[in-house]
């Protein structure tokens, strides 16, 4: 098996997805924003005549869902390192740790 970067592999830089590039395209006659025109496949709404499929309107929910609602943030893996966690962040195995060493 191969490891490593290889030449070509991946996603080429500035390439789209076809949902994106649509919407863009639909954006750019319309004047209405991405986000919006997503928000509306997403909902089912007949776009010119045309009626998305569940998977259309699936794929457009998940391309809308980073406008309206962050991402959860990671957990610090350096805070776990120097035991700064709460109890409600360790493991069953952490907690089983600290409770040994305190005897």
């Amino acid at each position: 098996m191969r490891g490593g970067k290889r030449d070509g592999a991946g996603r080429k830089l500035g390439g789209v997805n076809k949902m994106s590039k649509k919407a863009r395209e639909e954006a750019a006659k319309t004047g209405e924003l991405p986000h919006e025109y997503l928000l509306r496949i997403s909902r089912g709404e007949e776009i010119d005549g045309y009626k998305p499929t569940f998977t259309e309107r699936m794929d457009a929910a998940k391309a809308a869902a980073p406008y309206f609602a962050p991402r959860l943030s990671t957990t610090d893996v350096n805070a776990r390192v120097r035991g700064e966690l709460s109890a409600a962040e360790m493991t069953d195995e952490e907690l089983l740790a600290v409770a040994q060493q305190g005897r």
